[in-house]
């Protein structure tokens, strides 16, 4: 998998948590509640902002004609995750939906500029040597912004905080086996060959500003699994392709799994 398939999904998963959130429940009984919804998005949000800083940012802003473009989406992303913040300190109350559509708006509106903005301009610039440095950074920050992570809601119920230990311990194991697939990939050749399988495209439009809302990819990785070993089958290519849809199978988007309906 590589930066560009990270990067959609990534907007995969902030998108369905900010479809459910406005649906959730609240209470004291509830392990996936509103406000821990809202803690999950915020967290999401930083992790993808800092993944982005630490790998597609440094080289745009070394391009004068790109530089701008970095620096309006560095300045949109710190005004909404300020908004978002404001939010989830306020906790309810009239008036909390209507500012949460607002809020998220906006950043439908910055991720569409990713996808048609920064992702384009990037894959212009990066050479095939470049794309896989930055995927390297990109995982590199991920993993450390996981590792960083606390609880952010104090008072969880064991269960819940569990369940999103675990899948944050998870989705750390998932990304180092990540980075250690990106350090072993295949060089492309004198020629701007290479054996590693073909990118797939970066893009895919629905929704309030082009991001597939609730789309995770993990519905597609099965479907593009290998099968059972054939005779005479390039093992090393096999195993990439291993690797590749089991992480997208563990990540659809790249952190913890957020439900489809919300229980008691």
């Amino acid at each position: 998998m590589d930066i560009w398939q990270r990067i959609e999904n990534d907007h995969a998963n902030i998108a369905q948590l900010i479809h459910e959130t406005p649906n959730a429940l609240n209470g004291s009984g509830v392990v996936r509640s509103r406000e821990r919804l809202l803690g999950d998005l915020i967290d999401e949000l930083d992790r993808h902002g800092a993944a982005l800083a630490a790998s597609l940012y440094p080289p745009l802003r070394r391009e004068p004609r790109t530089a701008r473009l970095v620096d309006e989406l560095a300045h949109e992303q710190a005004a909404f995750m300020r908004d978002l913040r404001a939010l989830a300190r306020r906790g309810g109350g009239a008036g909390w939906l209507n500012r949460f559509e607002d809020v998220t708006y906006a950043v439908d509106q910055c991720l569409h500029r990713h996808v048609h903005e920064l992702v384009p301009a990037a894959r212009e610039q990066l050479s095939g040597d470049g794309a896989e440095r930055a995927g390297h950074a990109y995982v590199r920050a991920k993993i450390e912004a996981l590792r960083g992570r606390g609880n952010p809601l104090p008072g969880v119920g064991f269960v819940g905080g569990t369940a999103a230990a675990g899948a944050a311990v998870a989705a750390v194991a998932g990304l180092v086996l990540l980075a250690w697939r990106l350090a072993s990939r295949p060089r492309p050749t004198a020629d701007g060959t290479s054996n590693r399988r073909s990118e797939r495209s970066f893009g895919g439009a629905s929704g309030r500003s082009g991001i597939g809302r609730g789309q995770p990819l993990s519905d597609r990785a099965a479907d593009a699994a290998p099968g059972e070993r054939r005779d005479g089958e390039d093992l090393r290519a096999r195993q990439e392709r291993l690797l590749d849809e089991s992480l997208e199978e563990t990540f659809p988007a790249s952190d913890p799994i957020t439900p489809k309906r919300i229980t008691r």
